[in-house]
């Protein structure tokens, strides 16, 4: 059943239309803005030209410890194809964009209609810090998709009857691989607290763990990420220790931690992240009224 939005429908479509035009054609129209875009295309592009698709590089020779791998492999890809420059940089985080956004409407069409779908994702692609990210190089895009999937694909299998859920249970897992190849542990927690605080509320852990194939589904989680895990270890020795023991927990439980071999901590007032996380949703709350 359709919500009603009648003649809005074409002017909203038509707008996400515009928006993703103006996005790819401005792809290519000015420089890497920021040290975290020069850094992550730099380390694509060593990618590109040392054909080293297992180590990324800080600088020739120099690992990079700090992320994993999987938006540098889709940028020097994408350099691979369209040459080094700013386009081919930014180019997977705009696709990664459009498959988050994919999975926004396709959740929305299931749970209620193809107008709340498309209000959704109008919402979506209107927020600052989403329609920003969508043409910067950086991490985020393809963590965004797989704790997207991993999120959207959780609702879907334990919401729909007999075997049409199961194929989602695994894109389940399939979303924690991403996430994992993506950002690193982070995504799982990401994934787990939202979904933990629904499951308890609802209280359907018991059809949560029922639905989904828990044993079998993390075991092609470890299939598609652990490799890159062993194989950056056995590179680099030292690797696994900076990244899971030190990025990950000595970086938020030893005060001053001076480990981080790429910069360091930006010294903010407490709360400050609310108010970031506010100028980040604008404008793209304000969207819905179109839809309702």
């Amino acid at each position: 059943m359709e919500s009603g939005m009648g003649p809005a429908r074409k002017w909203l479509w038509a707008l996400l239309v515009l928006l993703g035009l103006l996005r790819l054609a401005s792809l290519g129209a000015y420089p890497l803005a920021d040290m975290t875009e020069a850094r992550y295309g730099n380390v694509a592009r060593l990618m590109a030209e040392t054909g080293d698709w297992i180590t990324p590089q800080y600088t020739e020779g120099v690992p990079f410890w700090g992320k994993p791998p999987l938006s540098t492999w889709l940028a020097a890809i994408s350099m691979k194809l369209f040459g080094i420059n700013e386009f081919a940089a930014r180019f997977p985080s705009l696709l990664m964009a459009l498959a988050a956004m994919a999975l926004v409407w396709q959740l929305g069409a299931r749970q209620r209609s193809r107008d709340h779908a498309l209000a959704a994702a109008m919402v979506l692609a209107t927020s600052a810090v989403f329609f920003v990210s969508s043409g910067a190089v950086m991490t985020d895009p393809a963590l965004l998709v797989g704790t997207t999937l991993s999120m959207s694909a959780f609702w879907q299998s334990i919401n729909r009857s007999g075997g049409a859920g199961k194929p989602w249970g695994y894109a389940f897992f399939i979303g924690l691989a991403i996430g994992l190849l993506a950002k690193g542990p982070v995504a799982m927690v990401l994934t787990a607290l939202p979904i933990g605080a629904w499951v308890l509320l609802q209280r359907r852990w018991l059809h949560a763990w029922q639905r989904l194939p828990w044993v079998s589904g993390l075991v092609l989680t470890a299939f598609l990420s652990a490799p890159w895990y062993l194989l950056a270890e056995w590179n680099t020795p030292g690797f696994l220790n900076y990244f899971l023991v030190g990025e990950h927990w000595k970086r938020f439980t030893v005060p001053g931690w001076q480990g981080d071999l790429y910069g360091k901590a930006h010294s903010m007032p407490k709360g400050s992240i609310w108010l970031y996380g506010l100028l980040a949703a604008l404008p793209g709350r304000s969207s819905c009224r179109f839809g309702y």
